[in-house]
């Protein structure tokens, strides 16, 4: 059996509105959670943070409110190549992943039941150096 999984603490959730001016006037204004930069070229997601840092992300749709697989979770871990490592061997394969502007490496995979779940690092990642075999 793999070794458990260490998360370091929640990275971000997302949210999927309809009107992103209407969403902010609750989630920025009246909630107070601040806006930051986007850290990806998408302008369909707007990228807010509280003040611990985990982040809240809107993704304007017409399919807003959103339905199962698509919205996700987003745990942080230190070493994200044993996260994939320690997935894989359990049966899990990554379905997509990249390295965001501010060096955030991540990947999805989606759980036993369909959902979305995302494992990122801090920004400025760099990876662990290769190990000799």
């Amino acid at each position: 059996m793999p070794e458990k999984i260490q998360i370091r603490r929640m990275n971000h959730v997302t949210t999927m509105v309809k009107d992103t001016a209407r969403a902010m006037e609750f989630y920025n204004n009246l909630l107070g959670i601040k806006q930051i930069q986007s850290q990806v070229d998408n302008p369909a997601i707007t990228w807010l943070q509280l003040d611990d840092g985990v982040m809240v992300h809107l993704i304007e749709t017409d399919a807003a409110p959103a339905q199962p697989g698509s919205v996700h979770l987003a745990y942080q871990v230190d070493d994200l190549e044993a996260t994939q490592a320690a997935l894989e061997s359990s049966g899990f394969q990554p379905l997509r992943g990249g390295v965001r502007y501010d060096g955030q490496a991540y990947f999805f995979i989606e759980d036993p039941d369909g959902n979305s779940v995302e494992f990122c690092t801090a920004s400025g990642y760099a990876p662990a150096p290769q190990r000799p075999a």
